[in-house]
């Protein structure tokens, strides 16, 4: 070849060259989700446990879910006891409780969305109902979302965090999916991808394992109600299928059945006593039996392995484990300013907070608040106080045994005891009609009491038991809920009274973490996570939608609820604020205006009411009933006393209860 024909070679090759390389774009870097398809769940323990998604059905083994192996990277004894109790227990997954999958690499944190993106078809991160039976199928539930790159005490590298927004729990059996799509991207633009066994389980490739094919028929069915949801399975790069529990479930079994398996209750008739006489009522003091105690074991349940769960039969039905008799403190108007109506006079049964007694009604006002409002109202000692089976002498001790973090079958039941106990309590008036006798009225009359307009008042403790109390009654026409949460997660984050406080005690002894190590705690926290799901069962958020929009037992009740707050979202140290409106939320209560604090979770725009100068009536439940979130600035106190506190949530509250007694559906007055 020649010499410039060797040159025009060359540089024909290399213009070739050239040109081929303008064409092809450098390949960006990629990252790809970790999503193993054990043949064993035993391969899914401690660092490896979340390379399966959490929550999954693929972790379910023979009907239950498989917990064993859950990381506790500490050592922590009683981490490990939580374990093992609640590994193959649960029937299905929390409708609560924080998930996580993880990445191969860092993925870029400004493509996740919000809560309220989380919503929209084009999220790169969804949480659908995918339940062909739900009367949600299809629709995005909303969900916080947080991505961690860095390992941590309870961390493992790289992994993304999801739950449902604090009052806005799943739905109970229903199967949902988790979706991420390629809309996510990693750090600097890299690309996100499914890995190769999630592609096989989406049915994009033949399955390489037995176990891949076993996990791709199972999940068959989820893919397709994502696909109908509108979603590709070619664009799904992480993926969780799981199907939810119903914490419920035990406590409405018992609910439905505490009249079969025990007698009404009836006052002693020689326990009678007037305690307390002035200008408008009288205080008489009595006890009544039997009272049904569903807890096996020894009371108090101080320790794991002294029993404090529930028995249930073949049905799944709790069973009376033994009974006792309640000390019972019940106040009468004065009858020559409140005559006794025909029928008698309407009954509040007062719930009373963690260390009070069968008589703080009266020390706290509410005696002569809702006595003024010709109302009468009986108090009893909650569980562990007074003179109740196992009730310890000290204060704390009782604090201590009610929330039990030593007994974690204890901890998961007292608070459904506590609402059984109220169930037994409304039937003194419902079934027995009980009446105070001549021979102990100071006028010489008897005392009849409406049973058809009963009412509750819960306080603190004793505003956890009334959610359970109101979805598992059929006479309750509604309640005032004070110092009431919900959602664990956030309690055991925001608790801080009475000392120590329960925020304090997680992080050094629960978690065992040290300084530097608790800025890692989150709500969307792995151990946090396990413990709302072993405690769900008493979580009152899981009782929500069984108070006023899809009531099991009778009709809608009516709810008014105070919450203590300062603008800045602090106030109640006992009931986190938060929580309180998370409650509230999953009531679908509106939050009365003018607001002290925006709602610190609201999906949207919150939702508000006005009340008018004539009241709010029929609000609720398409017209059958009425109820609010009534925000109260503290003044002196902490935020958790403001129903006592403030004159305007004192006599709000006592009106609403007037109003109640007086119609069916209720009515919220004026502020």
């Amino acid at each position: 070849m020649s010499r410039p024909r060797c040159f025009a070679f060359l540089l024909g090759s290399l213009i070739a060259l050239y040109a081929g390389c303008q064409d092809e774009e450098p390949a960006l870097p990629q990252v790809e989700g970790i999503y193993v398809v054990p043949s064993s769940l035993d391969e899914l323990a401690d660092e490896t446990f979340f390379d399966h998604p959490f929550p999954s059905d693929l972790r379910m083994s023979d009907g239950a879910v498989r917990m064993a192996g859950w990381p506790n990277p500490k050592g922590v004894p009683l981490i490990d006891e939580y374990i093992g109790f609640i590994d193959g227990r649960l029937d299905g997954f929390s409708p609560v409780a924080a998930g996580f999958l993880r990445f191969a690499g860092p993925i870029d944190p400004a493509g996740l969305p919000d809560a309220e993106g989380s919503t929209l078809a084009t999220s790169a991160v969804q949480l659908i109902d995918i339940d062909p039976a739900s009367p949600e199928v299809g629709t995005r539930r909303p969900i916080y979302v947080t991505f961690r790159a860095e390992a941590g005490a309870y961390w493992q590298p790289n992994t993304l965090s999801f739950m449902p927004v604090p009052g806005y729990p799943l739905r109970p059996h229903t199967h949902y999916a988790l979706v991420v799509t390629d809309a996510l991207h990693g750090e600097a633009g890299a690309t996100v991808v499914a890995p190769a066994a999630l592609k096989e389980v989406l049915g994009l490739a033949e399955p390489s394992t037995p176990a891949i094919e076993a996990a791709r028929s199972a999940l068959e069915p989820r893919v397709s109600g994502v696909r109908d949801a509108g979603i590709d399975p070619e664009r799904i790069v992480q993926f969780a299928a799981f199907t939810t529990n119903d914490p419920a479930e035990e406590y409405l079994a018992a609910a439905g059945a505490i009249a079969a398996q025990i007698e009404a209750p009836t006052a002693d008739p020689a326990a009678w006593a007037v305690k307390k006489e002035n200008a408008t009522y009288t205080e008489y003091e009595g006890s009544y039996g039997p009272t049904p105690n569903y807890q096996a074991g020894e009371i108090p349940f101080t320790h794991f392995g002294d029993g404090g769960g529930f028995e249930l039969d073949e049905n799944g039905v709790p069973q009376v484990y033994d009974t006792f008799t309640l000390r019972f403190s019940l106040s009468i108007p004065n009858a020559d300013i409140c005559p006794m109506p025909a029928d008698g006079y309407p009954i509040v049964l007062y719930a009373h907070g963690t260390t009070g007694s069968y008589r703080s009604y009266i020390f706290d006002g509410t005696a002569a608040s809702l006595t003024d409002q010709c109302l009468a109202v009986m108090g009893v000692d909650q569980i562990f106080h007074g003179t109740r089976p196992g009730a310890p002498d000290k204060d704390t001790t009782i604090e201590i045994l009610f929330f039990n973090f030593q007994n974690v079958e204890a901890a998961r039941t007292n608070v459904r005891q506590s609402g059984l106990d109220e169930m037994q309590r409304a039937r003194l008036f419902t079934e027995t009609h009980m009446t105070l006798p001549s021979t102990i009225a100071v006028d010489g009359q008897e005392v009849r009491f409406d049973a058809s307009k009963l009412m509750f008042f819960g306080h603190s403790q004793g505003s956890l038991n009334g959610p359970l109390f109101l979805a598992g009654n059929d006479t309750v026409r509604g309640a005032v809920l004070s110092g009431a949460s919900a959602v664990m997660q956030i309690t055991l984050l925001e608790k801080t009274k009475p000392e120590p406080s329960v925020a304090a005690l997680v992080k050094t002894i629960f978690l065992q973490l040290v300084q530097d190590e608790a800025n890692e705690v989150s709500l969307l926290y792995p151990p946090i996570a396990l413990a709302q799901t072993i405690v769900d069962p008493v979580d009152p958020e899981n009782y929500a939608r069984y108070i006023v929009n899809e009531p099991v037992y009778g009709g809608p009740k009516s709810v008014y609820m105070t919450e203590g707050v300062f603008a800045d979202g602090t106030g109640d140290s006992f009931a986190p604020p938060r929580g309180c409106e998370a409650l509230a939320t999953a009531i679908g209560l509106p939050f009365m205006t003018p607001l002290v604090h925006e709602p610190t979770d609201a999906v949207g725009e919150p939702n508000l009411v006005t009340i008018p100068p004539n009241g709010l009536s029929g609000n609720l439940a398409d017209g059958a009933a009425s109820g609010v979130l009534a925000q109260w600035q503290p003044e002196e106190d902490d935020g958790h006393f403001v129903v006592f506190d403030i004159p305007g949530a004192t006599a709000q509250s006592a009106a609403f209860l007037r109003a109640l007694a007086d119609d069916a559906k209720g009515l919220v007055p004026a502020p």
